[in-house]
């Protein structure tokens, strides 16, 4: 692997151990959208963002617990210090911990860990995915079926009902685990709005250096510079295997 992607995994494991000591102590608030924040979260960022500006001083660093800075000419580097932080506070293990870096108007480098079922994940743009450091397979083409699980984030089904999705819909309650599972074949797809980039920044890394395909689900190109400025997914989008059928053939409301 190349050394940024060993430096991302020293990172990752490292904040690990943050949680690991900040757990012992743990103490959760709502935020204003209603969503869940730990203490945990905010030693996390902390943590990562000293470690991020020591590997690159004059890169952008935007964590979703302290907020937004422009992508710059050094590119800019997402954090979701724990993403699924319900799933944390409650003790299920469908959680992680992701970092992801843009530079040059596409994702670069990317990595997920996924502490309690002690899963890691890197990628680079040309470079190849890695799972524990194992180079990771290429996806089978092929077009989805009615048994295939696919991952379908919670505000879809509220806004279309659950019988839209092509495949059996799955939600982990953790973009880090849908965005891991489809690149491992747990999942066969994945369809998901309103994530921001932090969420999903390393699993589109991972998703293309395995072979899948991404766009917005009505078959347009997916955009990411709008994500990089703090942008939420304005509309359902598709990570899927090649010749899946899945884009353009979802019946999306406007």
């Amino acid at each position: 692997m190349i050394a940024e992607l060993l430096e991302i995994e020293s990172i990752l494991h490292a904040a690990a151990d943050t949680i690991t000591r900040e757990r012992q102590i743990l103490q959760s608030e709502l935020k204003a959208d209603g969503s869940i924040v730990t203490n945990v979260d905010r030693a996390v960022e902390e943590y990562i963002r000293e470690r991020l500006n020591l590997l690159t001083p004059h890169a952008a660093v935007w964590g979703e617990e302290f907020g937004h800075a422009e992508v710059n000419e050094h590119g800019q580097w997402q954090i979701d210090p724990i993403d699924g932080t319900t799933n944390f506070t409650y003790g299920s293990p469908l959680w992680g911990v992701t970092l992801s870096y843009f530079q040059h108007g596409d994702m670069q480098l990317g990595g997920i860990f996924l502490p309690d079922l002690n899963e890691t994940y890197l990628a680079a743009k040309g470079e190849g995915a890695f799972r524990d450091r194992k180079l990771m397979p290429l996806v089978t083409p092929g077009a989805l079926r009615a048994h295939d699980p696919v991952s379908v984030c919670d505000h879809l089904t509220q806004v279309y009902g659950k019988s839209w999705f092509l495949g059996k819909s799955r939600c982990a309650g953790a973009f880090v685990i849908d965005g891991t599972f489809t690149a491992t074949g747990r999942y066969r797809a994945l369809i998901g709005m309103d994530e921001r980039l932090y969420d999903v920044g390393a699993s589109l890394v991972l998703a293309r250096e395995v072979g899948l395909e991404i766009s917005f689900a009505d078959g347009t190109p997916f955009e990411l510079l709008p994500l990089t400025q703090g942008n939420q997914i304005s509309k359902p989008w598709v990570i899927a295997p090649p010749d899946s059928g899945l884009p353009g053939s979802l019946p999306i409301r406007h």
